[in-house]
């Protein structure tokens, strides 16, 4: 599929602001209502728009703890993926090119709830799995699409809060169910699935909002085949403190194709994710990025992404 400015334009805006009238999309993108129902309903028949992601503070919700694991497969990889895939705390998996095969990212209500289920898994699995890392995320942020040019500061999400869990009653659970497996179903068809009347879920969800229950949105694109590509920079650095931390952010923040950045414990303390269109814009890229953390650098990992999996931002 080939991408002109308006595409660009348009899928740039959709990224953060897909639940808005079609009319309000429109204005914003300088087309017409049909024009932007009509490129919507292209983007999804050829693959391009995979899913409508809702983003939550999990925190809130009681998960505490948000845990990124690459693993290295020895034999039965589909088989161990297809496992993760169903297991009730991952939020995605993936494959990807370097000395490991698979990523997990996946929200634990604390440690001893991952540490019971994790290494039951690879004990389960210690004849497959030849090695792991583990980074548990005390600080992230998701980014808007920049590479097409938005850069509106107010799409950057945190996805690691030190928040204290809020009550949610089941009715309220159901609404954040049916909007994260279709952030952009019709409130008539949320109605029926929840059993909810228009009008309160109209109300719930500038509710949900407002609280920083629901963060925002994002899509789930079908990158490959439309010429897009996922790459991962894992980081260990010294010395990183405050004044480290925020000198990061702002260029992850200003990079036009940084897509997300986090820092943890493990292995390896930092995370960089890039969205990019060729190998030039890549090396480009990581030739910047090594250059301003240069002074920090103890090892890096280079991963390649491959066709992120299916997504589920509430897992449990």
């Amino acid at each position: 599929m080939e991408f002109d400015k308006t595409d660009e334009k348009l899928i740039s805006y959709l990224y953060h602001h897909y639940r808005e009238p079609l009319t309000k999309i429109g204005k914003a993108c300088r087309l017409s209502r049909d024009q932007v129902e009509y490129r919507i309903r292209k983007y999804e028949n050829e693959g391009l728009i995979r899913k409508y992601i809702t983003i939550f503070n999990y925190d809130l919700l009681g998960y505490h703890e948000f845990v990124v694991v690459f693993l290295k497969i020895s034999r039965e990889k589909e088989a161990i993926k297809k496992e993760l895939e169903n297991m009730k705390n991952v939020i995605s998996t993936g494959e990807v090119i370097s000395k490991y095969d698979l990523y997990v990212n996946s929200v634990f209500k604390n440690k001893n709830e991952f540490e019971e289920i994790f290494y039951s898994f690879l004990e389960k699995h210690k004849e497959n799995i030849e090695k792991f890392s583990v980074i548990a995320l005390t600080d992230a942020e998701l980014y808007p699409l920049k590479y097409f040019g938005e850069k509106n500061s107010e799409k950057n999400y945190p996805l690691v809060s030190p928040n204290k869990e809020v009550k949610i009653s089941e009715k309220d659970m159901n609404l954040l169910r049916a909007l994260e497996k279709n952030g952009r179903a019709r409130i008539i068809d949320i109605s029926k699935q929840t059993d909810i009347s228009s009008e309160l879920i109209v109300y719930k969800i500038k509710e949900l909002y407002k609280n920083k229950i629901i963060l925002g949105t994002r899509l789930l694109l079908g990158m490959e085949k439309h010429g897009f590509y996922f790459g991962v920079l894992l980081f260990k650095l010294k010395n990183l403190g405050k004044k480290s931390k925020e000198k990061i952010k702002n260029l992850c923040k200003n990079h036009p194709y940084i897509n997300s950045l986090g820092f943890g414990i493990g292995e390896y303390n930092c995370f960089i994710q890039l969205f990019y269109r060729n190998e030039e814009e890549f090396r480009k890229s990581l030739r910047e990025i090594k250059k301003e953390l240069s002074s920090g650098i103890q090892d890096y990992e280079l991963l390649l992404i491959e066709e992120e999996n299916d997504v589920k931002t509430l897992p449990f």
